[in-house]
């Protein structure tokens, strides 16, 4: 009886006010029920035995049950209740006007009449009227008292039999599995028991219910009942949570959240405008300005490089990045946060970013396993970014079933790689940094201004943070320089190692985003030399995913160019 009374999100009245006067209940246990009191949200815990002796006793109601309209106001009626609620004032007031309070037909009757001609419509039964006065009365001479009650009216009790009730109640636990079960399956399963049982028991048959019955029988349960049977816990947690993760934060790199995804935009190859695809965004936001603190376009899978780059953009002062993108906006972010906040990808874990976090001087914090909302703030931006940025350029990609079935990003595509990421960089400076937040009203700009005043962040400097950063690895240092990339890397300061210390092994650092330099390591003086590309032309802000492509066209276009016939006709004559 408990279980089928108490149900999560139905409001309990005390009677007497204790423990409070209305109480919504939020769960229902074997033994216990969970109930918050709508006026303060204080939770409060009652035994399922003591809320049922309440409840039969008549010191608590259900608000749900009760024929009355509750809390309900004049303006919350249809419009059809108000007419006809102030049609029957009409008649009361009159009645009060002439001080009748004793209603029969011979004492109202004629003001009965008196009233509908000035309405113009046939004149109620003055035993009606009758009701309508004393409904008034009850209800404290107050109009609420003449609603029209045609939403309470018929049958409160099931017309389903009771033994197929209980039926539909036991197959629908089957329904509410993580099998996720058809509901025309459990039509079946119920239509099946139910012949079962008319045939055991041919005296005592029973009507199967149509599909409807079944359906909405089966779905009486409250919603976060249905959602957790059937998608799991976490998935109701999930949806549950706010898009705020509850955490707060009181100044700027107090805690910068760092993700990737993959952007739903197709570019081009700056040059050749050819396709190159969908480039691969990782992004670090300050959890307290909601500012962009750095970011890293490129189409490689997320990687430890392309975090590590992300992290150079984000920590260094970025005068030198607006200017090399012809941009004079004024981004003001940068600095090594306390906390780092990241998923559980693998470019994060291992030794190589831990001990980049202990070196750089932050602290390394893992998100917990599917809480998305743990990184609100760079989840966020991500469904900004593909709203306000990709959905008005062309080559963006469409869901299926939200496009045309002729549409093809591939085909649409238009915009350039280097074009793209100058038009996200205007967005992000001149648009998305001076938005008002929500909450405060204030942009990210301002907020990220007004903290430095109070916390002012130290500008890092570039050759010693840049190192920690870089990939590491190491190559054999010879009479013409160092060789990787398949290019050769040279200078009068490396020709001076050479001399020093003759041939050998050395420690290099590297972008990937940008081969144009290396960084070789002077183990006699501890530092780090700059060591620019021969072919620097070519490999300045070239990556090697760019470069890897090129070599493997380069090569194509090589071996078809041997391959042609009058080429080879000749070698074969000078063979001979």
């Amino acid at each position: 009886m408990s279980i089928d009374l108490w149900m999560e999100g139905v409001i309990v009245e005390f009677k007497e006010g204790t423990p409070c006067d209305r109480a919504m209940i939020r769960s229902v246990g074997r033994s216990e029920v969970i109930l918050a009191d709508i006026s303060n949200d204080q939770v409060l815990k009652m035994s399922v035995v003591s809320l049922d002796e309440v409840y039969f006793s008549g010191d608590a109601r259900l608000l749900a049950e009760s024929r009355d309209f509750g809390d309900l106001k004049f303006i919350d009626l249809t419009e059809k209740e108000q007419k006809e609620t102030n049609r029957k004032y009409r008649y009361v007031k009159k009645l009060r006007e002439y001080g009748v309070c004793k209603i029969t037909e011979k004492s109202a009757g004629n003001i009965i009449r008196e009233v509908s001609l000035e309405i113009g419509e046939k004149p109620p039964h003055w035993q009606s009227v009758r009701g309508w006065y004393k409904s008034f009365e009850k209800s404290g001479n107050k109009m609420r008292g003449l609603y029209p009650k045609h939403r309470f009216k018929g049958d409160r009790e099931p017309k389903v039999n009771l033994k197929v009730l209980e039926i539909i109640r036991s197959a629908a636990k089957r329904y509410f599995s993580s099998s996720q079960p058809s509901m025309a399956s459990i039509y079946r399963n119920v239509e099946e028991k139910i012949i079962a049982h008319n045939l055991d028991q041919p005296h005592d048959r029973l009507r199967v219910p149509n599909y409807h019955t079944v359906k909405s029988r089966v779905l009486e349960s409250s919603y976060q009942k249905k959602q957790k049977a059937r998608q799991g816990v976490r998935a109701l947690q999930a949806e549950l949570a706010s898009s705020e993760s509850g955490i707060e934060t009181t100044r700027i790199l107090e805690r910068i959240e760092i993700d990737h995804t993959l952007l739903d935009i197709h570019v081009l190859h700056d040059d050749h405008k050819t396709l190159l695809g969908r480039p691969n965004i990782t992004v670090l936001i300050d959890h307290y300005s909601h500012m962009v603190l750095g970011f890293q376009l490129s189409f490689e899978k997320p990687s430890f490089a392309s975090v590590c780059i992300a992290c150079i953009n984000a920590f260094l002062p970025k005068a030198g990045f607006m200017k090399s993108l012809g941009s004079e906006a004024n981004w003001p972010a940068h600095g090594i946060p306390m906390t780092l906040v990241t998923d559980n990808g693998n470019e994060f874990w291992g030794r190589n970013f831990s001990s980049v976090a202990d070196e750089i001087g932050s602290i390394f914090q893992y998100c917990p396993i599917r809480k998305g909302n743990y990184k609100s703030r760079v989840e966020r931006f991500f469904g900004i970014v593909n709203s306000m940025v990709l959905d008005d350029l062309p080559g963006v990609v469409r869901k299926a079933g939200k496009c045309g079935d002729t549409y093809d990003g591939r085909q649409e595509a238009k915009i350039t790689f280097s074009e793209f990421k100058r038009y996200f960089v205007r967005w992000l400076t001149e648009i998305y940094h001076n938005m008002p937040l929500e909450r405060s009203g204030m942009t990210p700009n301002e907020l990220w201004l007004e903290s430095e005043k109070d916390f002012p962040v130290p500008v890092e400097k570039e050759m010693e943070l840049i190192p920690i950063l870089m990939a590491s690895g190491t190559r054999e240092l010879g009479k013409g320089g160092i060789r990787i990339f398949s290019m050769n890397y040279n200078s009068n300061q490396l020709k001076d190692l050479y001399r020093r210390d003759g041939p050998g092994t050395v420690t290099i650092r590297y972008n990937p985003f940008d081969i144009g330099y290396i960084l070789v390591r002077d183990e006699v003086n501890k530092t780090f030399l700059k060591i620019e590309c021969e072919n620097f032309e070519y490999a300045s802000r070239l990556s090697t995913f760019e470069h890897d492509k090129i070599r493997a066209l380069a090569k194509t276009i090589g071996k078809s160019k041997l391959d042609n016939l009058d080429l080879q006709k000749a070698r074969v004559q000078l063979s001979k």
